[in-house]
This record gives C-alpha cells, sequence and structure tokens, in this order.
C-alpha cells in the first residue's frame, strides 16, 4: 500500500508479465511521487527570488500591458517580505525599474510597476538576460531564483534573436541555479522560442489567447513555486545487458555510462512526475522463473538544496505462455499514459498542417482522432478545441495551441490518483494539477477586479 507521506519511486508495466521465450516490447510508466502536504506543517523556507521581466513593445500597449502588470502585482502580493524581487520591462532597450532586492513593504514593487508604459521593438534576449543577471548572486540563499518573461512578439533586436542560442543560454543560466518560465500572449509570439526557453531553462512555459486569460497560468505558476517539494530531479535507468531502454516523453537525457539520466519537472507536494520508457527485451530473458528488467533511481533536492532520500525501485517479471498472457488486462494508468504521448505526437502532425493551411488534411485528423481517443476524457476534450479552432483556419493560433498540448500531455506533473478523479472534480484541485480543455483559455480562475489594483 502506498504511503503517501513518503516520497518513492512506483514502476508498472503495462502488463504484469512477459510471453515466454519470446523478443518483446514492454511500456512502462516510472513514477516519481511526492509527499502530500500537511497543512499542520508551516515550514520556515529560504526566500525565492524573482525577476518579473515584461515586454513593453508597442504591441503590448493598452490592455495587454495593462493585465501584464496586474499579473505582476500578483506575484507580488503573495510574496513574503523577506523574498527577493525585480522588475525589467524591455522594448528595444532594456530599462531595470526595480532591482533585485528584498519585497519588504512592496511599495518600491508596487511604484514601479505604475510606471510601465509601452514603448517600440522587442529585445526579448536582452530583457531576459537582465532578468537573470539580477538574481544570479544571490542563487545560493535562494530556494528558487527564477526569471518570470512576459512577450507578445518575437525576439527582433538585441544581441542574438537566435531561438537555440537564447535557449541554450537559458539552459547555462539553470545550471548556474536560475531558471526560466516563459509567458506568450496572443497569436503573434514565436512559441518555439517561448516553449525551449522554458523547457530548457528549467522552468515552465504558458500561453493566453488575450490578455484576459494570462491571470491564470500566472497563478498557477505561483502556486506551483508555492507548494515545491523536489527540484533537480533526476531518474537513472539501468537494465541488463541486452534489454534497451527507451524514453517516450521528451524530457531532456544525459547518458551516464551507458545507460539514460533522464531530467524529470520539479515536483510539487501531493503530485507525481511520470516517465513512460519502452524495453525492448530479448527471447533469452523471458524466462518463468522471472527476470529483474528495470532498476530506477531518482537524485533530487528540497527547495532549500538539502537531498532528498527516495528508495530505488526494481521491475521483475515472469513470464506465461501466449494464452496465459494475453488473458492478463492492461494496467489503466499505463494505457492512459500512452494515449497522451499518442495525442501529443497526433498535435503535432497537426500543427505541421495547420502551418501549410493544410486544413483539409486537419479535418481528416479530427475525425480520425474523435475514434482513436474516444477512451480518455481529457484528450477528447482537448481534441474538440483544437476542432473549434480549426473552424476558424487561424494558423497562428492553431499551432500554438497544438503545441503547448502537446508538450502539456507529454511532460505534465499530475495528481498521485489522478485516475480517480473526474474531469469536473478537478476545479476543486491545485491549479497545477489541472488539466485544462485549452491552454491558451483561462477555465478555472477569474482575474482580480480592477477596483482591486
Amino acid at each position: 500500500m502506498q504511503n503517501l507521506n513518503t516520497p518513492q519511486v512506483l514502476i508498472t508495466p503495462l502488463k504484469p508479465a512477459l510471453i515466454m521465450g519470446m523478443a518483446q516490447k514492454l511500456p512502462v510508466l516510472v513514477r516519481v511521487q511526492a509527499q502530500d502536504p500537511d497543512p499542520a506543517l508551516k515550514k520556515e523556507r529560504k526566500p525565492y527570488h524573482l525577476s518579473l521581466v515584461i515586454d513593453r513593445s508597442g504591441s503590448m500597449s493598452g490592455e495587454p500591458l495593462l493585465e501584464a502588470v496586474r499579473c505582476a502585482k500578483h506575484i507580488v502580493d503573495r510574496l513574503e517580505s523577506t523574498d527577493v524581487a525585480s522588475l525589467i520591462v524591455f522594448d528595444d532597450r532594456v530599462k531595470t525599474l526595480a532591482p533585485a532586492k528584498p519585497v519588504g513593504d512592496r511599495k518600491a514593487l508596487y511604484a514601479a510597476l505604475a510606471h510601465v508604459r509601452s514603448g517600440g521593438s522587442t529585445n526579448l534576449h536582452g530583457g531576459w538576460q537582465t532578468g537573470a543577471a539580477e538574481i544570479l548572486d544571490g542563487v545560493k540563499q535562494a530556494a528558487l531564483a527564477r526569471v518570470i518573461l512576459l512577450s507578445d512578439g518575437n525576439a527582433n533586436v538585441g544581441e542574438t534573436t537566435d531561438t537555440n542560442e537564447i535557449a541554450a543560454l537559458c539552459a547555462d543560466a539553470a545550471e548556474k541555479g536560475v531558471t526560466t518560465s516563459t509567458y506568450g500572449l496572443g497569436r503573434d509570439f514565436n512559441e518555439e522560442l517561448m516553449v525551449e526557453m522554458g523547457k530548457r531553462g528549467g522552468g515552465n512555459h504558458y500561453y493566453g489567447d488575450t490578455a484576459a486569460d494570462l491571470f491564470e497560468p500566472f497563478a498557477e505558476e505561483f502556486d506551483f513555486i508555492s507548494n515545491l517539494y523536489a527540484r533537480h530531479v533526476r531518474l537513472a535507468l539501468a537494465a541488463p545487458e541486452g534489454v534497451k531502454i527507451t524514453l517516450l516523453n521528451d524530457y531532456p537525457v544525459e547518458q551516464r555510462e551507458g545507460f539514460p539520466l533522464v531530467r524529470l519537472p520539479d515536483i510539487p507536494l501531493g503530485a507525481e512526475a511520470w516517465a513512460l520508457v519502452e524495453l525492448e527485451i530479448p527471447a533469452g530473458m523471458a524466462l518463468e522463473s522471472g527476470n529483474q528488467l528495470l532498476q530506477a533511481g531518482v537524485t533530487a533536492s528540497t527547495p532549500d538544496g538539502a537531498p532528498i532520500a527516495i528508495p530505488d525501485a526494481t521491475l521483475t517479471l515472469k513470464s506465461l505462455s501466449i494464452q496465459a498472457w494475453e488473458a492478463l488486462l492492461q494496467d489503466p494508468l499505463v494505457v492512459a499514459r500512452l494515449t497522451e504521448l499518442e495525442a501529443g505526437k497526433f498535435l503535432d502532425q497537426a500543427r505541421a498542417a495547420a502551418e501549410h493551411g493544410d486544413w483539409a488534411t486537419i479535418q481528416k485528423m479530427i475525425a480520425e482522432g474523435r475514434q482513436r481517443f474516444s477512451d480518455h476524457p481529457w484528450v477528447m476534450e482537448v481534441l474538440e478545441g483544437m476542432a473549434e479552432i480549426a473552424k476558424e483556419m487561424d494558423s497562428a493560433r492553431f499551432r500554438k495551441e497544438a503545441m503547448y498540448s502537446s508538450r502539456k500531455m507529454s511532460s505534465r506533473v499530475s495528481a498521485k490518483e489522478e485516475l480517480l478523479m473526474s474531469m469536473a472534480a478537478e476545479s476543486a484541485a491545485p491549479s497545477f494539477l489541472r488539466r485544462k480543455k485549452s491552454q491558451g483559455k483561462a477555465q478555472f480562475e477569474q482575474r482580480p477586479d480592477d477596483t482591486n489594483q
């Protein structure tokens, strides 16, 4: 029986046995679970160090910039007085409105936010770089050092505008302790750039169709940060000689002594990060007496930097005749995760068709998807949302929603008992555990009233 207050690794195969004497491929789900939250425990923590970096280029003028300021204020309101925050704005130039220092009574940050005005072009790299530099020196004193970047456009001026170069710089900063989360707004921002910055920068990536949709992901980001349990999560996988391991998720992977070391997402309290692997098993390993096929070990640390002890897990399976094996039921959670990864690839294909304006192919794909994914309620909700966007033949919006939904399906953290939760029940779950039907639309949260600003 699971101990919900102890971090653990769980390994679940698609079926609990092999086919005797046959070479075969076996999908295996590996889950790394955090402990559950305990409301009675209010631990002291190191301060958060956050750089709020806001695009104020001309296209942000009006409601988008006002909403960006509201969202930034929401985060400032929820910081402790000992947390450190800075505020940077950028157009073709970069300006630090509030240097990194303890939040205190928040008056300096409120005053800085009140002076955010729209300007010219988009030096996205310069804005991010300044934000990262503001908090780099204090990394060792921080529970989390993160740049929170919002833009509605492309990196079109500055030292570099290349997606790979900027994402590589985010990865370098993450290695030094400064992570990056990105927020894209509208239909014109560069989604490849914003997703890669968040992915390689060790943070998150979100977007909003409109300015009014921004508040929900900002609230989710802060809820995620506030409930962090495990950071720098690395999953080491080992198998016997002759067994090949293939990772099916799109996670960064390093090779250590010939075996993959997978960088999993940070894990909040009450949640789990998961990875699906495929084991290629030679016939000689499928023995009636059983063989150990996989060992999973995890290293991670608390937000304060203390190591988290998580016992290794192993998978040992016996073999059965093909008739007995066929009678075994598939594990429903493994099936669900396989379906999500399949749906993610399906959305990537639909996105490629949208880039060429091939709406006839997309309509055929949606009809096919309704058949393929009919047993997975969340995937079906996402698919129906994509069908509505396809009716508008808006390629930019379709591409963004397809990319962000695909990434969510392959790399999200989930509730530990998600299979038992209905989609309707998720409105009461922590925001970072909710499965949205559209990544670019607010579904659960309402933005603050203007009277509260």
